[in-house]
C-alpha cells in the first residue's frame, strides 16, 4: 500500500488552510452562512407572531370570563374591550356587523 499520496494530499491541504487569506475568506463564509440561516429562522418566528388577531380574541375572551366571575366591573370590561378592538382594527381592517354605519341611507 502506498500512504505517501494520502501524506502528500494532507500536507498539501493543511499548507493550504493554513494560509492566512484562505483562513480568512473560510472564516467571512462561515459567518455568511451562520447569518443568513439566523436571519431565515428570526424571519420565520416573527412571521408567526405577526398574526395577532387570534391572540387578541383569546384575551378579549379572558377578559370576557374575568367580568362574568365578578374580577373585573362593566366599565372596566367595556374600556378593555375597546382598547382590544382598537388594536384589532390596526392590524386587520374588517367589518363589524354590530357597529351602525355613518351610511346616509340609514
Amino acid at each position: 500500500m502506498n500512504t505517501t499520496g494520502k501524506n502528500s494530499f494532507l500536507d498539501s491541504a493543511v499548507a493550504f488552510l493554513s494560509q492566512p487569506v484562505v483562513q480568512a475568506i473560510l472564516g467571512i463564509l462561515i459567518l455568511l452562512i451562520i447569518s443568513i440561516v439566523a436571519y431565515y429562522t428570526l424571519l420565520k418566528l416573527r412571521g408567526s407572531s405577526m398574526d395577532n388577531t387570534d391572540s387578541l380574541e383569546l384575551i378579549r375572551k379572558n377578559f370576557e370570563e374575568m367580568r362574568s366571575e365578578g374580577d373585573i366591573s362593566e366599565a372596566e370590561y367595556r374600556r378593555i374591550n375597546a382598547s382590544l378592538k382598537g388594536g384589532m382594527n390596526s392590524s386587520i381592517p374588517r367589518s363589524d356587523p354590530n357597529t351602525k354605519s355613518n351610511s346616509p341611507r340609514e
